[in-house]
């Protein structure tokens, strides 16, 4: 009896650890590209290597959508994928189709600075914190589904190493973020690049959107309420706090 349960604890860890690495992979794709592209097709190799694994035991993301974003990414040099990604996302905050979830739905800068500061909790309850240097706000899309990468990683630990109380808390995170934040503006977004470009950036968001709304089914949460997007002034940068990748000094598992 013992050995089964350690049997579906694997099971459960490994899906886990596949989910961790989808997340890791599309944190990392709505950066710009770096010079060496090779790191991004590994991760991707192995994001969508998951995925694929995934589609017929949780009917996730469609397999189409799957294998044009292998071949895009695999044709794509990394210049061509920079200037495509300040194409469709601007080289600060794009009005048409912004990646900072404070843009959409907050209509007033003390709303956002509250959006903010609940994403930041988040980030706090876990130990991380936005790491200093790199230059992205808290609200960025990278930095949300970064953690909910490391949120996913701790997870497969805690199903190997912890017991069911910590693996309950983390699933509680991973819902709760997704319930307030993600699930709320992902599809928005999708919906606003679909109307900028038919690149890779379109299939990239329309995976990422596939992959919030699986997520979210699994995690047990009903179709949500989506945020409108109305454009207005975002955040003055000189008041914002400093920003960049969420510090994975923290990502080792906690007990």
């Amino acid at each position: 009896m013992a050995a089964e349960a350690q049997v579906r604890d694997e099971g459960a860890a490994a899906e886990a650890l596949g989910r961790s690495t989808t997340y890791r992979f599309l944190s990392l794709v709505f950066l710009p590209a770096q010079d060496d592209p090779g790191g991004l097709i590994q991760e991707g190799a192995e994001a969508l290597g998951a995925l694929r694994s995934m589609v017929s035991d949780r009917g996730a993301v469609p397999l189409e959508t799957i294998e044009i974003v292998a071949r895009l990414l695999h044709d794509d040099e990394s210049p061509a994928l920079r200037e495509e990604y300040h194409r469709t996302f601007g080289h600060q905050i794009s009005k048409d189709c912004p990646l900072y979830e404070t843009q959409y739905g907050a209509g007033h800068v003390f709303q956002q600075a509250q959006q903010l500061a609940d994403i930041a909790g988040f980030y706090r309850a876990f130990g991380l914190e936005v790491a200093d240097g790199a230059g992205e706000r808290a609200d960025h899309l990278s930095l949300e589904l970064e953690f909910m990468h490391v949120l996913t990683y701790r997870e497969a630990y805690a199903r190997l190493h912890h017991g069911a109380d910590r693996v309950t808390q983390l699933r509680d995170a991973q819902q709760a973020f997704l319930r307030d934040h993600l699930s709320r503006w992902v599809p928005v977004l999708a919906r606003l690049v679909r109307l900028r470009t038919d690149g890779v950036y379109r299939h990239l968001v329309d995976l990422a959107a596939a992959w919030v709304a699986v997520e979210a089914t699994a995690l047990g949460l009903a179709a949500g309420e989506e945020v409108e997007y109305q454009p207005e002034p975002p955040l003055d940068p000189a008041e914002s706090p400093p920003s960049c990748s969420l510090n994975l000094d923290s990502i080792l598992p906690q007990s």
